[in-house]
């Protein structure tokens, strides 16, 4: 019986050998995937690098008399990436960047718009929200040094100036181009 018994008993060692190799090769391929992974992973679920930004500081000067209170809703410097030809021309918002609202009934003001993504703005000032509608917005001073183009650069502060005369709007939209 004794004999009978061996080959079970080899069996089984030559089956917990063959499944000790197989485990073995698993072990070693799972490593190499991982190492293959960790080689060609660029970070996973990690956020991005943050790209630079710029900011734009700015002066504005004011004249003429000042709007009706009651129709003086809000007033921001704007500075757009394109030439609007419309209020719904506003909607695009990844195209333009805006100031914290400005002072009322002043002299002079300044702002400053941080986290700026640097790029090419063609088209700029200070807009009045004259009634509750939220399309209600118009040009009240433009900035035209350099046919009112500039360029915000990276890690850079751009310095503009405007002036805001009550008395003498610009057109809206503006004259074609």
């Amino acid at each position: 019986m004794v004999a009978g018994m061996e080959p079970i008993q080899c069996r089984k060692a030559r089956l917990n050998i063959n499944s000790d190799r197989r485990g073995s090769k698993q072990r070693q391929l799972a490593s190499l995937l991982l190492v293959f992974m960790g080689i060609s992973c660029d970070g996973g679920l990690a956020p991005p690098a943050e790209e630079p930004v710029g900011a734009i500081r700015g002066v504005v000067e004011y004249s003429g008399a000042w709007p009706a209170a009651d129709s003086l809703y809000d007033l921001r410097y704007v500075a757009m990436r394109f030439v609007p030809r419309d209020t719904t021309d506003f909607l695009q918002l990844n195209r333009l960047i805006f100031s914290d609202p400005l002072e009322l009934y002043v002299e002079r003001d300044t702002f400053l718009i941080s986290g700026v993504r640097p790029g090419v703005f063609v088209y700029s000032g200070v807009a009045q929200q004259y009634a509750s509608n939220i399309f209600a917005w118009r040009p009240v001073g433009l900035y035209d040094v350099e046919g009112g183009v500039f360029r915000v650069h990276s890690n850079d502060t751009v310095q503009i100036g405007l002036r805001v005369d009550f008395a003498d709007l610009p057109p809206f939209p503006p004259p074609e181009i």
